[in-house]
């Protein structure tokens, strides 16, 4: 902030013109009455060609004559701190309340809403770049966002002798460029005064400073880049950190004419001053000379105006203080943060303490590693000899927090405060982010399990109130280069709760070995505004340095040891047999050791004594099927959907190497980046290809993605291989590689990849003939022609439904002996379709015969079947009942015309019933009417009159 009183800034307008005559500038105004002319003596700015500065007096009335200029003090003249140039002839002292910075221009804020002569600038590198993020002012710093565009400040600095400029910056990411120019304003040449920053993630606010070397105008810009590649976006790449920009300071500018008055909340107790300093916590500003205490019940924190009224406190306004550890305790108090402000306290907490960490000892006044061959898991006690057939392992363990070790960086050392139980991580409003750097630590290159040969491991607890990150980050330094690369190998951004503290871990690998030794370094980043983490735990195990917190068992007597592929039976190391595997090197230091060989996955196989299974290119599955992937057994694939820069701007894709099978007793195994240094070797791998503007191409960063067959799995229409590797690889505890063979007899195609979605999970695809089972002869069914001359053909075709490609071959066709009568119904029907067609015909009318007869039959019947024997008696005294008649019938053949029925009648009545009985007597004789049947009155009536009755 410029002083009131200050020299005026010159626009970047105006510094770019080209000034060739005094610019009148009122700086300083004192009015003079003479004769009522009203004078006001003014100040000329400094010409552009010399260094004079006149005083003029000037009036509004034209008929006053002023006096003539008078030159006064030369314009390189300054005044140090605390002082300014009053009326530009002598430095005078600034009094009580009061300061000047003398020859320094401050600027607390770079903003160009404050400021208009300041700038900011994005602008893309390339044409490919996406649009650029805007650079932003938060919370009292400039950020300026990572990406691929350039991000620009500019701001205008003019200074009357040689001085410099210096500013306060937060730079914590080491991808990320960070460029420093002092440039002439005409020329912009910025000479030698050039910095570039490569950040650090231990950093906190530093300040650079450029100098200035003679009188005159300047630029100072600050530039700065974000170097992506195709890791920016993975799963286990490190989020980029923005670079902050703080407050300016220019040494050398023209001295100030007024003294400025202290800010509230800050006083000057003397004259001269050239800052102002904040009243301290429990007072405020009376006045711009003293502070005064607040009353009680009220408090207020350092550099404030007023007193404010004390308030019930929670946890969060105490800090924790860890008292000594004393017999196995120790108190721990708390301390308010702004002190007074809390009306109430927190009692104090005794907790078991370690006078030393675990896997040491007390010797003196010092702690000191347990020596091999022991332990120690508390820390409290002396170190003791490891148990028969177990042994030492050395690391390094932090779990008692009285203090932070000193081999630790610690980015914003008041964000992390010791607990006694745990270590408490808060980010501050200054430090939006804040970290810890482990330091390098050196592992034994002894497995403990698998390639593993260390390990990382923390136990914490995290609160987030709001959005937080909370993250565990490896740094490898790429083999054959000087490329060091942050990894992210666990991260975490929602509360664990109050709970048990929850555990993270990260692996050390046998590919991680530099130069003979290995070497890894490991750090925790928190951020997020109300976020806190509790730090329990902190462990290192198999280094080099340290001591042993607890003995391993040993696998065998005299802790035998045996290499991969085999196992410790009845005193000595044997082979696994074949078909079966054992991949850890049988350490031990392995406390998960597996003493017994594990059974292959089906559809695989191994050789005696092998670390892992394989398929040959000729396998067979679970169901009986044979399959032969020998032509897509090994494979090249491009992934060409997607390109990445790298630092440079260069672009790249990914191209994998496969081999799926292998030959009897050969697993599987191809190589990426063979030509350089850093190859790598597995079942399936993945190289970077960059292809340079003359076609010749860079292979870089092989990474393994399968080592082992680990399933074969058949489907409906093809089959699928899984691939896992034995170690974590880039974040991944391990990496799943699917590879699906379809079956497509018309279809001659190539592997691709289908999904990389996933950094730990890919997808291959393949279909073809080769994802086809081999032919079996079950699979084809055999066809005979009709039988001609005594022979016929046999012809074979597939069944329907069938995929299968290769293997049994379709039999030919082949010719055999036959009578007619072999023939099938099919063959003979084609061959005598003409009997045949006279046969059909006839049964056709056999079966209408058949139909009508039955018909008429039916009908017959159901007329004789109505006939009834009825007995009766001939006098008419057994007749009853007036008007009762009654017929019956005999069924005989006679004559069509007479009908096939004779009637016989009977009259019941009161009509004379002797002779009508004597004559159907008569007529029943004379007919021999066997069969009777009861008929109504109109049935009688005409058998009467066929009879003539």
């Amino acid at each position: 902030h410029a002083a009131p009183g200050s020299p005026p800034s010159s626009s970047l307008l105006t510094m770019f013109q080209d000034v060739t005559f005094i610019t009148i500038c009122l700086l300083i105004s004192t009015t003079l009455t003479i004769d009522g002319c009203g004078f006001r003596t003014v100040y000329t700015e400094c010409s552009e060609q010399g260094s004079e500065r006149w005083q003029v007096t000037v009036s509004d009335n034209s008929s006053c004559k002023p006096p003539s200029p008078v030159r006064v003090a030369s314009c390189d003249k300054t005044c140090p701190g605390g002082e300014v140039l009053e009326n530009f002839s002598d430095c005078t002292k600034c009094g009580t309340g009061t300061f000047s910075p003398g020859d320094n221009k401050i600027v607390d804020v770079l903003d160009p809403k404050l400021h208009p002569d300041i700038s900011f600038l994005t602008s893309k590198i390339t044409r490919n770049d996406k649009t650029c993020p805007e650079i932003s002012v938060e919370e009292g710093s400039v950020v300026l966002p990572p990406s691929n565009c350039w991000n620009v400040v500019t701001v205008p600095v003019e200074v009357v002798q040689p001085g410099s400029v210096k500013l306060n910056y937060l730079h914590t990411d080491d991808r990320v460029s960070v460029e420093f120019y002092l440039k002439d304003y005409q020329s912009c040449d910025s000479g030698d005064a050039k910095e570039t920053k490569s950040g650090d993630a231990a950093d906190s606010w530093q300040n650079i400073q450029l100098p200035v070397p003679a009188k005159g105008k300047y630029i100072f810009q600050v530039k700065s880049t974000a170097f992506f590649d195709s890791e920016t976006v993975a799963s286990f790449s490190v989020p980029y950190e923005s670079p902050r920009l703080g407050a300016l300071t220019v040494s050398g500018v023209a001295p100030y004419t007024k003294c400025s008055e202290c800010p509230v909340g800050t006083v000057s107790t003397s004259s001269g001053a050239r800052e102002c300093t904040l009243c301290s916590d429990n007072q405020y500003t009376a006045n711009s000379s003293s502070c005064a205490p607040c009353e009680g019940g009220k408090y207020a924190p350092a550099g404030s105006a007023q007193c404010l009224d004390q308030v019930t406190c929670d946890v969060s306004d105490f800090l924790p203080v860890v008292g000594e550890c004393s017999a196995g305790k120790s108190t721990v108090s708390a301390k308010e943060i702004i002190p007074n402000k809390c009306k109430n306290s927190l009692p104090s907490e005794t907790y078991d303490c370690l006078s030393c960490q675990p896997g040491s000892e007390k010797r003196g006044d010092t702690c000191q590693f347990c020596p091999d061959g022991t332990h120690n898991p508390s820390g409290s006690d002396q170190c003791t000899p490891c148990d028969p057939n177990t042994i030492s392992l050395k690391g390094l363990y932090h779990v008692w927090w009285s203090d932070i070790p000193s081999s630790w960086s610690v980015r914003c050392p008041d964000c992390w405060i010791p607990a006694g139980p745990f270590l408490l991580g808060r980010p501050r409003q200054h430090q939006p982010v804040t970290a810890i750097n482990f330091g390098e630590v050196r592992f034994s290159s002894k497995a403990i399990k698998s390639n593993v040969v260390g390990l990382f491991s923390i136990e914490f607890k995290l609160f987030c109130p709001q959005s937080c990150s909370f993250l565990i980050i490896k740094k490898v330094t790429l083999k054959g280069s000087e490329v060091v690369r942050q990894e992210v190998t666990d991260k975490f951004d929602k509360s664990t709760g109050e709970g048990k503290p929850q555990t993270a871990h990260a692996y050390v690998m046998k590919s991680d070995k530099q130069d003979g030794d290995i070497k890894m370094d490991f750090s925790i980043k928190l951020s997020g505004s109300g976020s806190y983490l509790q730090l329990y735990g902190v462990n290192f195990t198999n280094t080099l340095e340290g001591g042993s917190s607890f003995c391993f068992p040993c696998n065998g007597s005299g802790c035998m040891e045996c290499t991969p592929g085999m196992v410790y039976k009845g005193g000595k190391c044997v082979a696994c047999p074949q078909d079966t595997y054992h991949m850890t090197s049988g350490s031990v230091l392995d406390s998960n050791y597996q003493s017994q060989c594990v059974k292959c996955p089906p559809g695989t196989k191994s050789a005696p004594g092998s670390t892992t299974c394989y398929t040959t290119c000729k396998l067979t599955t679970s169901h009986d099927n044979e399959y032969d992937i020998s032509s897509v057994g090994r494979k090249m694939v491009h992934d060409d959907r997607v390109s990445y820069p790298d630092k440079l701007g260069n672009r790249y894709h990914y191209r994998y190497f496969m081999k799926l099978c292998s030959n009897e007793w050969e697993v599987p195994s191809v190589t990426c980046s063979e030509d350089n240094a850093d190859k790598v070797s597995g079942a399936i791998c993945r190289e970077n290809v960059m292809s340079s503007s003359d076609g010749e191409e860079f292979i870089t960063n092989p990474i393994i993605k399968g080592e082992m067959l680990s399933e074969v799995q058949e489907e409906s229409n093809g089959l699928t291989l899984h691939f896992t590797t034995l170690h974590p690889v880039k974040g991944c505890d391990s990496v799943e590689t699917n590879v699906t063979l379809l079956c497509n007899r018309d279809q001659t195609g190539d592997i691709s990849l289908v999904d990389n979605s996933d950094n730990c999970r890919l997808a291959f695809e393949y279909s073809g003939p080769f994802g086809c089972r081999l032919c079996k002869e079950s699979d084809y069914k055999s066809i005979a022609s009709s039988c001609e001359d005594s022979s016929r053909n046999i012809t074979y075709v597939m069944r329907e439904g069938v995929l299968c490609s290769g293997g049994a071959d379709l039999p030919p066709v082949t010719t055999e002996p036959c009578t007619p009568y072999q023939d099938s119904l099919v063959d003979s029907i084609k061959r005598y379709k003409v009997y045949v067609g006279l046969g059909v015909g006839l049964m056709v009318l056999l079966v209408i015969g058949f139909c009508f007869l039955a018909w008429y039959s039916s009908t017959l019947k159901h007329k004789l079947d109505g006939y009834s024997q009825m007995n009766y008696a001939d006098d008419d005294e057994n007749y009853t009942g007036a008007g009762k008649c009654s017929a019956m019938v005999w069924a005989d053949s006679g004559d069509d015309s007479e009908g096939d029925v004779q009637l016989y009648t009977r009259y019941q009545g009161k009509s004379p019933g002797n002779i009508l009985s004597e004559k159907l007597g008569k007529i029943n004789t004379s007919l021999g009417i066997k069969k009777y049947k009861k008929f109504g009155e109109n049935d009688i009536m005409e058998m009467n009159t066929r009879l003539g009755i």
